[in-house]
């Protein structure tokens, strides 16, 4: 397998009254597609506050952003765009560890230098890291449960919202490493986010948009989601420290890898029969 392409191009957006702008880029930032998507992030509404939150959205045919946002002074807010390709994004899937590795300086101004990811894979997940992590939930707000759920719904397709009036970063970032390799690299998180426009998979809101399509699971829904297959062997592997069915599952093919191979298949077959017909 190639390797991906390492580079990584970085911006800085300020969203303020005057309007939406980049004040530091480097040389490859697409500022258009940067500016666009700090207008459909929204605006932040009266008496909700934006310390530090993070989403990951497409940006462009062949690039991901990893972006952190922040407020600055007044009703304004900082974005700092890290682009990825999406191989290189398909193979971290961890938007919150792309942005850990890179922290952000909100004073930059003019041209700044790309980054690069060194040539090595994120560490896996272990067993006790996931056992800490499902320990250490709050067990007044039925926390694991909700993440358990959480996870199952977005195997299964649906899409995640809570109602949260600042970023939910602990939830985001927990049930992120409860999700399997291919999932996660190909759904959207968002620790906040003011508008719906973005579509993300999994995300904190002040205000809950519309939902015309029935995909979306809020917070009640979500601790009493049907228990599901993934859900229940993860689980079960986590307490049992069983780190070899752990990796087995984070391995596991998303739906549409699934019907994908089974179509596949079935073309292969269908390619066959012919060519025998053609042969006898």
């Amino acid at each position: 397998m190639p390797t991906p392409d390492l580079r990584i191009e970085q911006g800085l957006v300020l969203a303020d009254p005057r309007g939406v702008r980049v004040v530091a880029r480097s040389d490859r930032f697409d500022d258009p597609e940067a500016e666009r998507l700090a207008v459909l992030f929204g605006g932040r509404p009266a008496g909700v506050a934006c310390p530090l939150a993070h989403f990951a959205r497409p940006f462009g045919r062949k690039h991901v952003a990893v972006v952190q946002v922040s407020d600055r002074a007044g009703p304004g807010l900082a974005f700092r765009f890290l682009v990825l390709a999406r191989d290189l994004y398909r193979h971290l899937g961890d938007p919150f560890a792309v942005a850990d590795r890179f922290p952000p300086d909100w004073s930059a101004v003019g041209a700044i230098p790309p980054l690069e990811w060194p040539p090595e894979p994120l560490p896996p997940r272990t067993a006790g890291q996931l056992q800490a992590l499902l320990k250490g939930c709050d067990p007044a707000t039925d926390e694991m449960a909700l993440l358990l759920g959480s996870a199952q719904v977005l195997v299964d397709g649906g899409r995640v919202i809570l109602r949260r009036s600042d970023p939910d970063e602990r939830f985001l970032r927990s049930l992120w490493q409860l999700l399997p390799d291919r999932t996660r690299a190909k759904l959207w998180p968002a620790s906040l986010a003011f508008a719906g426009d973005l579509l993300f998979d999994a995300v904190a809101m002040p205000e809950l948009p519309p939902d015309p399509d029935g995909l979306r699971h809020t917070e009640d829904g979500l601790k009493g989601y049907p228990s599901g297959r993934y859900e229940l062997a993860l689980q079960a592997a986590v307490e049992a420290g069983d780190q070899r069915e752990l990796d087995r599952l984070f391995a596991r093919r998303t739906a549409d890898d699934t019907l994908r191979l089974g179509l596949l298949l079935i073309l292969g077959a269908v390619v066959v029969t012919l060519v025998l017909k053609l042969v006898g």
